[in-house]
C-alpha cells in the first residue's frame, strides 16, 4: 500500500513538473512571438548604409527595397564610395560614420567598441560564418562581418594563356617574370597594376608581404629586422611590383590607367593578369566574360594561400536607430542577400560554393590559412606584436603612396635606407613609451 502511495505521488509530481514545463514552453514561445511581431511594428526610422559597389547600384536598391517591405515603417539610403577607405578613415576620426557602414581597415580590433554596436544577439557565431574572429573586439564582443569569403592571386585570363602557348602556371617569380615575357611579345599586357588606386597599391603591403614572409610581423617586431631587409616579406613584395612595371609589363599610362577600364582590358584579351582578390572573378563575369575562361593561380613564391573576406560591415555606434540598423544588417546577411545582390562569394559555411573553393584552394599543394582561425588562435604577444607592427606601418607612412613612390623611382636604395631609419627610429620610441 505504501508503495502504491509512492508511485501515485511520483506519478502526480511528474504531471505537475510536465504541465509546468509546457506552459513555460508556451508562454516563451508567445513571448518571443509577441517580441517579433511588436519588434515588425516598432521599426521605424531612417538610416544610411555605406557599400562601395558603385557598379550594384540597381542590384543594391532592389534588395533595400525588399527590406524596406519588411519594415514598412522603415527607409533606407544608400550611399555608395568608389575608393570607400580614406573616406570612411576620415569619417570614423569625427565620428561621423553611416549607421550601416563598411569598416575601414584603419580601424583596430582594440578600437572597435569605440565607433560600432556589438552584433552578439544576431546569431552569427563561428559555426555558421567564415572568418567570424576577424570582427572580435579585444573585450570579447563581435563588431562586424566579413562580406565575402576570399583569397588573394593573380587572375588571368585563360584564352589568353592558351594563345601564347602557356599551358602550366608558375610557381615561382623566375618563372612569372618569363611568362611575362612571352606575353608581352605577344602583343598583349602581361598584368595590370591599377597604379593610381590607393586599394590596390595598398595590397602590396596588406596581403603579398604575408603571402611571401610567414613570419613577417614577428620577425620585425621581435628578431629586430629591417622593415626592408633582403628576405622581409615587404621587400620582397614591393620588387616584385616594381619590376612588373620596370620591365614595361604593366600598363604605360599610369595616372591615366581607370580601374573598369582594366576589367574590359582582361575580358578582351588585351591584359592577360591582376593581383587581386577572388571575388573580382565576378565583376569579370559581370560584364560578359564566361566565368569558365577566368583562372587563378597563388602569387609565385607564395608560402601558403591566406583566406580572407572583402570589406567588414559594422554598425555605427552614433546611429540613432541601432535595432533598425542591426535588423538591417542582419538582412544583408541572411539568405546571402548581400553577397548575392552584388555578386561575391558568401561567407556563410552553409553555402554550397564554399566547399567547392576550398578544394580548388587544396589542389595548388601549398597550406591554407584561414585568417579568422589565425586571429581565433593568436596569443596575446601574437596581438601585441600585431598592435605594435600596424602602429609603427602608420607611423612610418608605409601606405600606398611609399609603394607608387618604389614603383617608379630612380633611388630605391635612398629610399629603402630612409624609411628602415625612420621605422627604427619610431620603434626605439614607441619601446620607451
Amino acid at each position: 500500500m505504501r508503495n502504491k502511495k509512492i508511485k501515485i505521488s511520483i506519478t502526480v509530481f511528474i504531471a505537475i513538473i510536465v504541465t509546468f514545463v509546457g506552459v513555460k514552453i508556451i508562454k516563451e514561445n508567445k513571448i518571443k512571438e509577441s517580441i517579433t511581431n511588436n519588434s515588425d511594428k516598432e521599426l521605424e526610422g531612417k538610416i544610411t548604409f555605406v557599400s562601395n559597389r558603385t557598379d550594384k547600384k540597381e542590384e543594391l536598391k532592389t534588395l533595400i527595397s525588399e527590406f524596406e517591405e519588411k519594415y514598412p515603417k522603415v527607409i533606407v539610403n544608400l550611399e555608395l564610395i568608389g575608393d570607400a577607405e580614406e573616406i570612411l578613415q576620415r569619417r570614423a576620426i569625427v565620428q561621423e560614420l553611416s549607421d550601416v557602414t563598411l569598416i575601414p581597415s584603419a580601424i583596430k580590433a582594440s578600437e572597435y567598441e569605440q565607433y560600432f554596436l556589438a552584433l552578439d544577439d544576431l546569431g552569427f557565431t563561428e559555426d555558421n560564418i567564415y572568418n567570424y574572429s576577424t570582427g572580435i573586439g579585444l573585450d570579447g564582443k563581435l563588431y562586424n562581418l566579413n562580406t565575402s569569403i576570399s583569397w588573394n592571386g593573380i587572375i588571368y585570363n585563360k584564352k589568353v594563356f592558351e594563345e601564347a602557348n602557356i599551358n602550366k602556371i608558375p610557381k615561382t617569380q623566375e618563372e612569372f617574370f618569363n611568362l611575362c615575357k612571352i606575353l608581352k611579345e605577344k602583343g598583349v599586357t602581361p598584368i595590370i597594376l591599377n597604379y593610381k588606386q590607393a586599394w590596390t597599391m595598398n595590397t602590396w603591403l596588406d596581403i603579398a608581404p604575408y603571402l611571401l614572409d610567414d613570419n613577417l610581423e614577428r620577425n620585425i617586431i621581435i628578431n629586430n629586422k629591417n622593415i626592408l631587409s633582403d628576405d622581409s616579406g615587404v621587400f620582397k613584395a614591393l620588387n616584385f611590383v616594381r619590376n612588373v612595371y620596370q620591365n614595361n609589363y604593366s600598363e604605360d599610362n599610369l595616372l591615366g590607367y581607370e580601374w573598369e577600364q582594366s576589367k574590359m582590358d582582361i575580358k578582351n584579351g588585351k591584359v592577360a593578369m591582376i593581383f587581386w582578390n577572388s571575388d573580382f572573378k565576378y565583376q569579370l563575369e559581370d560584364i560578359g566574360m564566361n566565368i569558365e575562361d577566368i583562372g587563378m593561380f597563388p602569387l609565385p613564391d607564395s608560402k601558403y594561400i591566406k583566406v580572407y573576406g572583402d570589406y567588414k560591415i559594422g554598425v555605427s555606434k552614433n546611429t540613432k536607430y541601432p535595432e533598425i540598423s542591426k535588423a538591417f544588417l542582419k538582412f544583408l546577411f541572411e539568405e546571402d542577400h548581400y553577397a548575392n545582390a552584388v555578386n561575391i562569394s558568401s561567407p556563410l559555411k552553409a553555402n554550397s560554393k564554399n566547399e567547392d573553393l576550398i578544394k580548388e584552394l587544396e589542389s595548388y599543394n601549398i597550406p591554407i590559412d584561414i585568417h579568422g582561425e589565425t586571429i581565433r588562435n593568436q596569443t596575446i604577444e601574437d596581438l601585441e606584436i600585431h598592435e605594435q607592427y600596424d602602429t609603427l606601418r602608420r607611423l612610418s607612412e608605409l601606405d600606398y603612396s611609399f609603394v607608387q613612390d618604389y614603383i617608379i623611382s630612380d633611388d630605391i636604395e635612398n629610399l629603402r635606407n630612409q624609411m628602415n631609419i625612420k621605422w627604427n627610429e619610431l620603434k626605439e620610441k614607441t619601446n620607451n613609451l
